[in-house]
Formats: structure tokens, C-alpha cells, sequence
């Protein structure tokens, strides 16, 4: 099945703005996830980019962002399955101190 990746803009400088990914039926969120996080690692190996602050996880934790299915956020992220024509999006929030 295809689904729509939606980038936040701090992993567009190395993957660009969205992404289209092929995965198997009742793939789950987590798999995708680590998928993301293979190909945002390789570009900045390749772009001599630092990727830690820019993956989607730590270990099997967001790292510091909110993932979002059809515009809702799943509430159990690593299991939830996908479905044929899913858009997934990442936003990332910052504070200042």
C-alpha cells in the first residue's frame, strides 16, 4: 500500500518536503517510523548533516514531535495500522526558556 509522508521543515533539508513510501498491508506506525529515520539518517551521512535532533524517534520514543494520521493524532503510535492512501505528518514544537 502507498501512503503520503508530510515532513516538518526540520527534516526537509534532508528528505524534502514530502515522500511517498510502499509498505506491506497492516504495516503498523512503528514500522514506518524506522523506515523515516533510515532514509533521514543516510541523507545526512551523505549531506554531512547531524540527524540526531532531526529523526522521528529515540529508540522507540517520538523524538520531540507529534505525528499525526488523516490530520488526528493515533493514540498508540507504534501499533497503530496503517491504511492504503494514509497521509502521515510530523510537526516538531520548540520552546524557548
Amino acid at each position: 500500500m502507498k501512503l503520503k509522508v508530510n515532513y516538518d521543515f526540520i527534516q526537509q533539508e534532508l528528505v524534502g518536503d514530502s515522500d511517498v513510501f510502499e509498505v506491506a498491508d497492516a504495516a503498523k506506525l512503528g514500522d514506518l517510523l524506522r523506515l523515516i529515520d533510515i532514509r533521514i539518517t543516510e541523507a545526512g551521512k551523505k549531506k554531512g548533516i547531524e540527524t540526531t535532533y532531526k529523526t522521528i524517534l529515540a529508540g522507540d520514543q517520538l523524538n520531540a514531535c507529534m505525528v499525526f494520521i488523516n490530520t488526528c493524532a493515533p493514540e498508540n503510535i507504534m501499533d497503530h495500522e496503517l491504511h492504503d492512501g494514509d497521509t502521515v505528518e510530523f510537526v516538531y514544537g520548540f520552546c524557548g526558556g
